[in-house]
């Protein structure tokens, strides 16, 4: 789906979407918790940031190679966001993709990320034919390693110092699953 459109994606507790404005508040709340960042790419968030980012997110194209997307995750019951799954088509070979997770602190540890992410992941191997999805994850935080992991990605690299962020050299795993591993299956 390179066309530019993302169709909402629902499962039996959330829906994957495009941002709107009304995310914004929620948006900056977990880009702004110091927790959340620790293992991003950002220090904070500012109001500001947010609306920015939250209207970019409205018009922008999805899967367009060499571009990230970020999928709001938000709970089916009140539309409220939880998280957001970033989708990065490679620009040489748009049959790859990059993801990323972020949620808030709340909705962690009850399983909605692992939901969220196997409904993506199956558009993007059944819907969109993908070959290959990666993530690229500091080994120390260990509940994005035990997301990716849940998910069936299979570790294949560990770079040991070589990113800097947030003032060290930081390690850096990287976990890859194959359309062909995946088969159809869903995640519990």
């Amino acid at each position: 789906m390179s066309d530019g459109g993302f169709a909402p994606i629902r499962t039996d507790r959330l829906v994957l979407r495009r941002f709107a404005a009304r995310d914004a508040g929620a948006f900056r709340a977990y880009r702004d918790d110091p927790a959340i960042a620790r293992w991003q790419g950002w220090d904070g968030c500012s109001r500001e940031e947010a609306e920015a980012f939250v209207a970019g997110m409205e018009t922008a194209a999805y899967g367009l190679p060499g571009q990230w997307f970020q999928v709001g995750v938000a709970d089916r019951a009140d539309d409220r966001l939880l998280g957001d799954i970033g989708v990065h088509v490679l620009a040489g070979e748009p049959r790859l993709a990059e993801l990323g997770v972020t949620f808030a602190g709340g909705a962690q540890g009850r399983g909605l990320a692992t939901e969220a992410v196997d409904a993506l992941i199956r558009r993007l191997f059944t819907e969109e034919a993908r070959h290959r999805l990666q993530a690229s994850i500091d080994p120390r935080n260990t509940r994005s390693v035990a997301l990716f992991e849940r998910l069936g990605f299979r570790r294949e690299a560990h770079f040991r110092r070589s990113v800097w962020a947030k003032g060290e050299w930081c390690d850096d795993v990287v976990y890859a699953l194959l359309a062909e591993e995946w088969s159809g299956r869903h995640v519990a």
